[in-house]
């Protein structure tokens, strides 16, 4: 039976009857003796067709029909009528807007046919707009495949020894990079530490003329304060006892290429001094040299500082400030730049796993939202880190879940209402670090025990307690 709903509006008993009798076996059929009668059920906004009588007591048939517009703008409409003038027809067609005017006496199979007609128009019609709107859905979503396949593009396009990101704020940082990769001006990169600074420097590096000779990266902050000058500025043999042969410092090995000061913050004063001679002069002179060497060489710098702070404070070079701060950048951390975490994070993944020789099939979509949520104080490197630590513990061909986060990362997540209290907290961090210490030393109890601190029978206990046989 066809669940098509059909409304019959005529003041005429007997042909209301004929009406019921015509359309009964195949639609579900509505009637009413008369227009306001049928304006309460249009109500049902799922009547399909409207066929009604035009001349009637009250609301004519026309006067219905255009009324049916406001609740049924898409049903079939069908008027009968004994009456042919051309204005009737005209008003018909115009005002009730109907599909179909049909005269008395009517016969039934005739009437059928011609609903069955406008019926299978009226289907075709709602096929199409159901495949024009499911068309533009899949527009749409084609629309934002091509995009994010685009962003994909963009993304390898612009990756540059593990330079990776999507966000809007790395997009703007890379493009006032691409405005200064082409001069020899010393950049000045600020940011905290983990956030990529000298990924950025290499970046410069690789996109400038320089890039075909050396790129030297030196932590200002690392190197036993006697041996400085002779680490930047080489030595002649001779120059001090075990100086058996001349050697070249940084800025000599990069000759013709860039040298990156990582952490200029941590440079002592007296290095200070002679970094400003150089960057002014483009000359060293070498421990035990007695003549001076040109060198050209492009200075990249980064600090997790904040140099105008320590300018004031007088423990660094308000000169060898001005110099490094020709052009500044500042990295946004992590946390800021959102929008990076899935991808860094997929791509930790398969670094680590072909590092580490793991059959990894990836990140859940419950472990990529508990990275996106974490903050990062440690940044990418952070991120790095416990990425690799994922990829240590877990089982082959398996999604990496949240569970195996650090805890750390899974207690921050957690929402605040489901902690609990003190006990409970301390009681739900005991258990995950058994359970963590069990999986990291597949599950022997004597090597949980011994990395936990506590003996192997209450690591047992525990267990028991906290069911972890049962969660594996």
């Amino acid at each position: 039976m066809n669940q098509h709903t059909i409304l019959i509006v005529d003041d005429e008993p007997a042909n209301l009857q004929k009406l019921k009798r015509t359309f009964i076996k195949d639609y579900r059929v509505l009637e009413a003796g008369s227009g306001e009668e049928a304006l309460k059920l249009l109500q049902d906004g799922s009547i399909a067709a409207i066929i009604t009588d035009q001349r009637m007591p009250g609301l004519s048939g026309v006067e219905l029909l255009k009324r049916s517009l406001r609740t049924n703008p898409e049903a079939v409409r069908i008027i009968l009528t004994g009456f042919t003038q051309v204005d009737d027809m005209m008003d018909a067609i115009n005002e009730g807007h109907v599909h179909r005017y049909i005269t008395k006496p009517w016969e039934p199979f005739v009437l059928k046919q011609a609903v069955e007609q406008e019926m299978e128009r009226w289907r075709l019609k709602r096929e199409n707009e159901k495949l024009s709107r499911q068309l533009q859905k899949a527009n749409q979503w084609l629309e934002k495949e091509n995009l994010q396949l685009k962003e994909e593009v963009e993304l390898l396009k612009s990756s540059d020894r593990n330079l990776i990101y999507r966000s809007r704020p790395m997009k703007d940082l890379i493009g006032m990079l691409d405005r200064v990769v082409g001069t020899d001006s010393t950049v000045l990169i600020q940011g905290e530490t983990g956030t990529g600074k000298e990924l950025l420097a290499r970046y410069i590096h690789n996109h400038s003329p320089r890039s075909g000779s050396a790129f030297v990266p030196v932590n200002c902050g690392a190197i036993p304060a006697d041996l400085v000058e002779s680490a930047f500025f080489g030595h002649v043999k001779g120059a001090f006892t075990g100086a058996t042969e001349n050697k070249k410092g940084f800025f000599e090995s990069a000759h013709k290429g860039t040298l990156f000061l990582d952490e200029v913050g941590e440079a002592p004063l007296d290095l200070q001094v002679k970094l400003l001679r150089v960057l002014q002069e483009s000359e060293i002179y070498p421990v035990g040299g007695q003549q001076p060497r040109r060198i050209d060489v492009r200075v990249i710098a980064s600090t997790n500082r904040n140099l105008s702070q320590m300018v004031d404070e007088n423990s660094f070079r308000q000169d060898l400030f001005f110099r490094l701060n020709v052009f500044s950048v500042h990295v946004p951390p992590l946390r800021a730049r959102k929008d990076d975490i899935k991808a860094l994070a997929l791509f930790f993944v398969e670094r680590c796993a072909e590092k580490l020789n793991r059959d990894i099939q990836g990140l859940s979509e419950e472990t990529l939202q508990v990275l996106k949520n974490y903050p990062w104080p440690g940044n990418v490197r952070e991120l790095e880190n416990e990425i690799e630590r994922l990829v240590i513990l877990a089982d082959s061909e398996k999604l990496l879940a949240p569970d195996m986060l650090s805890e750390r990362i899974r207690y921050h997540c957690s929402p605040s209402s489901s902690r609990g209290s003190l006990k409970e907290q301390l009681a739900v961090l005991e258990r995950r670090l058994i359970q963590e210490s069990l999986r990291s030393h597949g599950h022997n109890r004597s090597h949980a025990a011994i990395s936990l601190g506590i003996s192997r029978q209450t690591v047992i206990n525990k267990i028991r307690e906290y069911q972890l046989e049962k969660s594996g």
